[in-house]
Order: C-alpha cells, then structure tokens, then sequence
C-alpha cells in the first residue's frame, strides 16, 4: 500500500532570500524580486511588479548569490548566476506576484 500527495516536485527546495533580476530575450530588464525558495531546477520569486509574464514564457534571470561562507563579513561577497528559465505558473499573492520558473540552461556565473 503506498500514500498519494499532490507533490509534484522532483528536487527538494530550500528557503532563500536571494535579489533576482529577470529579463526577456532582448536583455531588457522586465523585473526585479526575491526568490523564495530554490532548488536544482527551479525557483519561485516573489515581486511587486504587476506586469505579468507569459506562462512557459522563456525569460533570463540574474540571481545573486553569497560568494562565500563567512557570516562574519558584515558586506559577503556575492557573484551573480545566470539562468535561462521558463516561466511555468504565476500567482497573486496579495500585493505580490509569485512566479514558479524552471530552470533550463545555467548560462554563466560571475563575481559581483
């Protein structure tokens, strides 16, 4: 006997805070959030732009990570890391939007 969830995910997801810059394929900047939580094949980021996004839409996001591992350093390093990604749900979240987007392609990552 086995237990059905509606669990769909393939990677466990960790709580994150992490700036995120999304752009379309043109390298126009169409908005900025947090992402919420992340995992090796996606990430859900949270935004106060209202301007929606096509869903499976292929968008370019700029996420800036912690450089290092010392939590001492009062300003951490950071280097951003590029995904090219597919938006595949949005929500409204009271005054916020959520957007659920898979990572495709890890395109580069650099020192900030």
């Amino acid at each position: 006997m086995f237990t059905r969830t509606t669990e769909r995910r393939r990677n466990a997801r960790v709580a994150a805070a992490h700036p995120v810059a999304v752009r379309d394929r043109r390298g126009r900047l169409l908005l900025r959030g947090r992402a919420s939580d992340i995992s090796e094949t996606g990430l859900f980021c949270m935004t106060r732009a209202r301007r929606g996004l096509r869903v499976r839409g292929i968008v370019y996001l700029e996420v800036t990570v912690p450089a290092g591992r010392s939590p001492r350093l009062r300003h951490r390093p950071t280097r951003t890391v590029r995904y090219a990604g597919r938006v595949v749900r949005t929500e409204e979240i009271g005054q916020l939007v959520g957007m659920a987007i898979e990572l495709i392609e890890k395109l580069e990552g650099s020192p900030s």
